[in-house]
């Protein structure tokens, strides 16, 4: 049973700005399979003219590089969509001049929940987060100093937040012209777990530069919709200030449910047999486990008829013993005839028996030999 990715995107003014820079990117239902979506956001360059501009271009060019092809591996094809929103955002500055300086900065993953798995394009200092079991994972790495001494330790996270430098991105999309080559050193593409219950959030600056991963982690854990969560985390970033634009993007999925396997028994109809006068009756059985071993009753009859000669002889018939048998006495030279009446007919019935019984025994074997005992 496949499982769905459910996702949700906003964003927001924020209280300080005239112009909404940021986009982002919640394509659900990715190559018309529900467990897969597309997922980021973008945040256009503030300061430069035509920071709204590259963010649509990026937008645009990610969403459609990604729906229109679906051959490859997904980490791949989202390396392809990242370098193609560079490449034409960086054409688009040529070729205008008043938009020489225009770029943006994103982080945006196809999530697969069928495999547990995201893929990530990355540049500049927007932020990609998998909540999990309460704690916040960072899964990506700002492109600044700052954001890199904060993820050493050298910096805690106040400090970082607090710092008159944490703006300053050392790359941007549309900065330059990029081939395959170039793309391995200049975006981080990498590939992180997405388990059932997981909240992947990929935010802007104006998030992240006013929300503690607490704050977010407290938000996340409560109960409500991913609508609900990304207006909370909105409203909290306003809440502190709001000072630039906002913009957050939601994505989880559940368990897929497995459907429970009925195993049933068809009973199986035995025929009984009866005699003329009574109707013929089927007795209903369940099957049960089939044996490669086949009972015979012949060693029942073998047992019965030799504890019957044993019991009407008083003869004692000992099998497996330690102990030696007893000393039989010297019979050879005393013919049968010279018996009592009484123990000559004995000893012929005797023997009738025990020839009965080796018939028995010997036609038993044959027939087990025939039929494959």
């Amino acid at each position: 049973m496949s499982r769905t990715v459910d996702l949700y995107g906003q964003t927001d003014l924020g209280r300080r700005r005239e112009e909404n820079e940021d986009n982002f990117i919640a394509v659900p239902g990715l190559w018309e399979t529900p467990s897969r979506a597309l997922a980021g956001a973008i945040d256009g360059v503030g300061g430069y003219e035509g920071g709204a501009e590259a963010a649509l271009i990026a937008r645009e060019t990610i969403e459609g590089y990604l729906q229109h092809f679906s051959f490859g591996a997904p980490l791949q094809l989202l390396k392809e969509a990242a370098i193609a929103a560079n490449n034409k955002i960086f054409e688009e500055r040529r070729a205008n001049t008043a938009l020489s300086r225009m770029s943006c900065v994103f982080s945006v993953a196809v999530l697969d929940a069928d495999k547990e798995m995201m893929y990530v394009a990355h540049v500049g200092d927007s932020r990609g987060y998998v909540y999990r079991n309460g704690n916040m994972l960072k899964i990506t790495r700002d492109h600044s100093s700052v954001g890199m001494k904060e993820d050493s330790g050298y910096l805690t996270e106040a400090e970082a937040m607090q710092h008159p430098r944490r703006n300053e991105i050392s790359k941007m999309a549309g900065e330059q012209f990029l081939d395959a080559e170039d793309s391995n050193h200049y975006f981080d593409i990498t590939e992180h777990s997405f388990l059932p219950g997981d909240i992947a959030l990929f935010c802007s600056d104006g998030l992240t530069d006013l929300v503690t991963q607490a704050q977010m982690a407290e938000i996340l854990a409560s109960s409500g919709s991913l609508r609900l969560k990304t207006q909370q985390l909105i409203d909290k970033a306003n809440a502190l200030g709001g000072k630039d634009n906002i913009t957050v993007v939601l994505a989880t999925y559940a368990a897929a449910k497995k459907p429970g396997r009925k195993r049933t028994k068809e009973a199986i109809e035995i025929p009984i047999a009866t005699t003329d006068d009574e109707p013929n009756e089927a007795m209903s059985v369940m099957p049960t486990t089939s044996s490669k071993k086949k009972i015979s009753i012949l060693p029942v009859i073998i047992a019965f008829i030799v504890g019957f000669l044993a019991n009407w002889t008083g003869t004692k018939f000992f099998f497996k013993t330690n102990e030696p048998p007893a000393a039989l006495p010297d019979t050879t030279a005393i013919p049968v005839d010279s018996l009592p009446v009484t123990d000559s007919a004995r000893l012929q019935q005797l023997d009738t028996l025990i020839n009965a019984t080796d018939t028995i025994y010997r036609d038993s074997v044959r027939r087990n030999a025939l039929q494959g005992y």
